[in-house]
């Protein structure tokens, strides 16, 4: 049985390729949009978290997803009187904003800092150039530089307003374009004000300590521990397990349709075959596994290949952008080819049914 299943689908190589290009096509949904969705939130986490700072200070409830709103509703009085304290090693007052790309396509988070007191408080470094030494200035990570081949002394277009590239810094911590506190604040017309504070605490003080002394001194504020972040990431965006959900529904949908609408046209094309193979004998049962057969084969060759393409493109993402970390495992594999042996064997039991319920007369006077 198992030459007839292959002769069968060699005969016409051409549907068996086109068929398993579209079987592919619910795999490639899958594995691109979950590894997208994991790499981006997984990029985000590691930029919050790569920083020597173990405590963020923020206006309440203004975290959502590891970003601030355009407001800078912070006093910057406050970084001062955090750095008074006892245990405090450095305490950075940052700004944040959120503005289109250039494609007018999705966000891009855009950071204003103070230099000096960044540096202390997350540990980074310049790699090429220097800092900003005026308002015109701004500080870029080095996966930015690559993936636009930028250096010092280029421009970059932040706000609608063209700024001269000072510096290239490492580790990649936060927005990966930095502006300085001033700037931002007289673009936002915000003295004295920032979104929030990084604070970086001395050898020996633990970071609940230090933050209970944030608390009793500045009582309304939001206090985040820099560990904490990914989990209360995960938390603020509820809707990406949905998102997960519709995508991997999509693709069985197509998946089955693809299947369905190729083993029809399979048994209508052999309606005269499978007359005879009825009139030597076959059962209903031997005519309904035969055609489910064909249908898991052709679904696993469009996993493969789905698989091949997506893992092709990752290499692609990941050269091409910053995105460095795309998450397509051993775990999203053996889904979607679960997930397409279900989609071959619904797809295929109506035309599987439809084969098995011919009269062998009708069938064999069939033109």
């Amino acid at each position: 049985m198992n030459s007839l299943v292959i002769a069968n689908l060699c005969h016409r190589p051409v549907r068996l390729l086109s068929t398993a290009f579209g079987v592919s096509i619910g795999t490639m949904l899958v594995l691109l949009m979950t590894g997208l969705a994991e790499g981006m939130l997984n990029d985000r986490n590691a930029r919050d978290t790569n920083t020597m700072a173990e405590i963020l200070v923020r206006p309440p409830g203004s975290f959502s997803g590891g970003l601030s709103s355009n407001l800078l509703s912070m006093p910057v009085e406050y970084a001062r009187m955090i750095t008074a304290m006892e245990g405090v090693a450095a305490a950075a007052p940052i700004g944040q904003y959120m503005q289109t790309t250039e494609s007018g396509i999705g966000f891009r988070a855009i950071e204003a800092v103070d230099y000096e007191s960044y540096v202390a408080a997350s540990g980074i470094s310049m790699v090429v150039g220097s800092r900003p030494q005026t308002d015109d200035e701004v500080m870029i990570d080095e996966g930015y530089a690559q993936q636009n081949q930028l250096k010092p002394g280029d421009t970059v277009r932040v706000l609608d307003k063209s700024y001269r590239i000072a510096g290239i810094y490492a580790p990649a911590v936060g927005a990966r374009i930095k502006l300085t506190l001033s700037e931002l604040q007289k673009i936002t017309s915000a003295e004295d004000r920032c979104s929030l504070i990084m604070v970086r605490c001395k050898t020996g003080y633990a970071p609940r300590q230090v933050a209970a002394q944030i608390a009793d001194k500045i009582p309304d504020v939001q206090i985040i521990f820099t560990e904490d972040i990914p989990r209360l990431t995960a938390e603020s965006l509820p809707m990406l397990d949905q998102f997960l959900t519709v995508v991997v529904a999509i693709s069985v949908f197509v998946s089955s349709l693809v299947i369905l609408l190729s083993m029809y046209t399979a048994v209508l094309e052999r309606t005269r075959e499978i007359g005879i193979l009825k009139s030597l004998g076959a059962s209903n049962a031997f005519i309904v596994w035969t055609l489910q057969k064909e249908a898991v084969i052709i679904s696993l060759l469009g996993v493969a290949i789905g698989c091949a393409v997506s893992l092709l493109a990752r290499e692609l993402i990941v050269i091409f952008t910053t995105l460095k970390d795309i998450q397509i495992g051993l775990k999203w594999i053996f889904l979607t080819t679960l997930l397409a042996i279900v989609s071959a064997l619904v797809g295929a039991l109506y035309p599987a049914l439809k084969a098995a319920s011919q009269d062998p007369v009708e069938a064999l006077s069939y033109e």
